[in-house]
């Protein structure tokens, strides 16, 4: 029997009046036993026409900005620390109910709706089980279903809507965010496409095609005996026959370069990894390449990037000389362009100075709390060759300063004590690469003050264990 759960939540600005039977997210849940809660069957198409919109429900630009602020925050506060194996509604209304996470293997169905003032949701994270080594966000009208015998969301199928907001900063179309873990190979199947991800994939559907579009590290896809792997900044899209996501009319076309204005207002600070959307394309090391914090030959050197490194481009200098890259490991700095293969589109952003990094909203901002039983050394200075100031017990909270230039480690204040922590021994959702780098600390004896690829220039990776 089928208990299906209808929700509603809060978001930004609508550009159609809300209907009498307006569509909320959609939780069906398999039990094994009988219950009193009668099944509910609802067919209700995952896009909706557009009409007319009364002239009150339009915001300008600013207000619709407070509102998209107001409920990406809530939604963040609510949901990035869920568990593993857990499903969080983005809603400013609780969720599910109680505001808890459920167990993702108890659904096999989610749908939700696009961003609206009066109804729906609009954000969903999926925690997979760990051993399926990724991450799942929905953003916007999407419908999910799990057609895994394991209830595990291993293979799955997807349909997205469209925005019918009128409000500036709202993705146009719905999208599932798929990230691996970090460092880790996630496969998968999509709409029935194997699907192998070292990194970040955003997958939606428009007409009776499905798009896989690659903004961080690479992908291959499979069907039958035909695979294609997509570099980042690059996408491929599948034709499917007419109401049935199961069967890929063709193979997959060859890569083409990502159409940036599908993506440019998809929420990153909200991703379960965030990262800045590419440019489309890459650029790629044809032998070592120093990256710089400024576009400057004299700008400091942040690494000596080796041979064969493909990297995300997210702008271009004022006179067209350096790249603004980011590498698989989450650090960002500048390139000489002319040192770098590249299959890149022609109009990339220009600026003299790099925008600044992305950080997380709300409560998980900056936010870090001891996971060490035993307490975790408060030093000195970022290594264990440094004076320990204090122990903090397990469970204090910290908040994040810094991080090193030479090792995995970050400055934090406790209350009134300032200094440096392993990050292994902290917890925290904060996007450590958006951190300053603190260069002004001493150096261990073993540490070489040149930075390289493998040591140096700011390795405080979200993941102490490695990147791409």
């Amino acid at each position: 029997m089928l208990l299906v759960l209808a929700l509603a939540g809060c978001s930004a600005p609508s550009q159609s009046p809300i209907p009498t039977a307006v569509e909320r997210l959609i939780v069906v849940t398999p039990t094994v036993q009988m219950t009193r809660v009668p099944t509910v069957v609802r067919a209700t198409p995952t896009s909706h026409p557009p009409s007319a919109t009364p002239a009150e429900r339009i915001l300008d630009d600013a207000s619709c900005q407070a509102a998209l602020l107001t409920h990406y925050t809530a939604a963040s506060d609510q949901c990035l620390a869920a568990d593993d194996g857990t499903i969080c509604s983005g809603g400013t209304d609780a969720g599910f109910a109680s505001g808890a996470p459920i167990p993702a293997d108890t659904v096999k169905l989610l749908r939700s709706p696009p961003f609206s003032l009066d109804a729906g949701i609009g954000l969903l994270w999926l925690r997979m089980a760990q051993s399926l080594l990724a991450d799942a966000l929905l953003i916007g009208e999407v419908e999910l279903r799990d057609l895994s015998s394991d209830s595990s969301w291993r293979a799955l199928t997807i349909e997205s809507g469209s925005t019918r907001e009128n409000c500036a900063g709202l993705p146009p179309f719905g999208a599932l965010v798929l990230q691996s873990r970090y460092g880790q190979t996630a496969r998968l199947e999509i709409n029935n496409v194997a699907l192998a991800i070292d990194g970040t994939v955003v997958v939606m559907t428009q007409a009776q095609s499905s798009y896989f579009i690659v903004i961080e590290g690479s992908a291959t896809l499979r069907v039958g005996a035909r695979s294609l792997r997509l570099l980042v900044g690059t996408q491929a899209s599948l034709a499917y026959e007419a109401g049935d996501w199961t069967t890929p009319a063709d193979l997959p076309a060859e890569a083409s370069l990502l159409d940036y204005a599908n993506l440019a207002e998809l929420p990153i600070e909200l991703f379960p990894r965030p990262l800045p959307i590419p440019q489309p394309g890459y650029a790629q090391t044809k032998g070592r390449v120093n990256m710089r914090a400024a576009p400057d030959i004299n700008g400091r050197l942040l690494y000596q990037v080796p041979a064969g490194e493909t990297m995300t481009v997210l702008g271009i200098s004022i006179d067209s000389e350096w790249l603004h890259i980011r590498l698989g490991n989450g650090e960002m700095g500048w390139m000489s362009a002319g040192l770098l293969a590249k299959n890149l589109d022609k109009n990339l952003p220009v600026y003299a100075e790099a925008p600044p990094p992305l950080q997380r909203l709300g409560v998980h901002a900056n936010r870090a709390i001891v996971n060490v039983p035993a307490g975790g050394n408060l030093r000195a200075a970022p290594d264990t060759a440094f004076q320990v100031l204090r122990t903090l017990p397990i469970g204090t909270e910290t908040k994040l300063l810094a991080r090193s230039p030479y090792s995995p480690w970050v400055k934090v204040q406790a209350s009134d004590a300032i200094g440096w922590m392993a990050l292994f021994t902290l917890t925290t959702q904060s996007v450590i690469g958006s951190l300053p780098i603190d260069y002004q600390v001493p150096l261990p004896t073993r540490a070489t003050p040149t930075p390289s690829f493998s040591f140096g220039g700011g390795h405080a990776y979200p993941d102490p264990s490695g990147g791409y």
